[in-house]
């Protein structure tokens, strides 16, 4: 009952825009809320793609409900693809994308195309997609419980 699995992912860094950086309280707000709730749930273990803006916010709102007592038993998974951050990345993500992986419980390296494939596969995701984009429309083929951050906020 409480092994289930959540999958964090969404557009690369390089890919977010100034709009979605804006709205970063929103996101962290939202990110809050819905993790949780599905830990209380049942939900344990969060794998996030730190490759991803959304999963960058997401593992430091894990770690962060983690050393708050509020969800003591939730486990991080750190995904990584690549590259750690495109050589253009502000100094703040890049220092919390270094510490995030240092607190990871765990990390798994993917290639970039592996790890929407390995989000799949778990038995949630919380994304940061576009409605139309293509990953969205993989997602909602898997018929994998999906929470869409960019639409709630």
């Amino acid at each position: 009952m409480y092994d289930k699995s959540v999958a964090i992912t969404g557009s690369t860094i390089e890919k977010t825009t100034k709009y979605d950086w804006f709205r970063e309280d929103k996101i962290r707000m939202e990110l809050y809320s819905v993790i949780l709730a599905l830990y209380g749930e049942g939900y344990r273990t969060f794998s996030c793609n730190l490759d991803t803006y959304i999963g960058l916010l997401a593992a430091d709102t894990t770690i962060m409900l983690h050393d708050a007592d509020k969800c003591p038993e939730i486990h991080l998974s750190a995904v990584i693809t690549g590259t750690r951050y495109p050589a253009d990345t502000d100094k703040v993500y890049c220092a919390l994308y270094d510490d995030l992986i240092k607190k990871a419980d765990s990390k798994e390296t993917l290639s970039e195309k592996d790890s929407l494939t390995g989000a799949l596969a778990a038995g949630h995701i919380i994304c940061y997609y576009d409605d139309f984009s293509l990953e969205m429309q993989r997602i909602r083929m898997s018929a994998t419980p999906c929470t869409n951050i960019r639409k709630m906020i």
